[in-house]
């Protein structure tokens, strides 16, 4: 599928579509999942790695936080999955989109370090390490690092139905 019909069909511009597809921008959640409906698949297809089949636990290893931004998926292709686990880190010149992003389910978000702002509607919510704050994903909603030295969170969210 060619970045302009992959646009139209997920409403996600073909420049963003680019960028990431270059790995010069991370993803939100929302584009994940409208890329997601586009293709017909559910969000955790993104995050599947070879050879895994799907079963009854999933064992997460972390890569030791070699990368300064990144968003990896914690638990992928477990039976019947409905949360979507994600460790979230975030530089000290993180840029997000300018836009709320929103989804069905409801979403987890737990600062491990740093301090983080939770922007939930019209709320702005700050965490500090150990702080978490739970929310219906279909308010419009989206995370920044506020910590010069960047943070890491864990956002769970619910897959949902496609």
């Amino acid at each position: 599928m060619s970045l302009r019909v992959l646009g139209k069909k997920s409403g996600v511009s073909a420049n963003a579509l680019s960028l990431i597809e270059r790995s010069k921008t991370s993803p939100t959640v929302s584009t994940l999942m409208a890329i997601a409906r586009a293709f017909g698949v559910r969000i955790t297809e993104f995050f599947s790695g070879e050879g895994n089949d799907k079963g009854d636990f999933v064992v997460f290893r972390g890569s030791g936080g070699t990368q300064d931004s990144a968003i990896e998926a914690m638990a992928t292709n477990l039976k019947s999955q409905n949360l979507n686990p994600l460790l979230l880190r975030m530089t000290s010149n993180q840029k997000f989109r300018k836009n709320l992003c929103f989804h069905p389910g409801d979403e987890f978000v737990y600062c491990l370090s740093g301090q983080i702002e939770c922007q939930v509607g019209a709320e702005k919510i700050v965490l500090a390490q150990g702080d978490a704050v739970t929310y219906k994903g279909e308010i419009p909603h989206r995370i920044r690092n506020l910590a010069p030295a960047g943070s890491n969170a864990l956002v769970v969210f619910e897959v949902g139905r496609l």
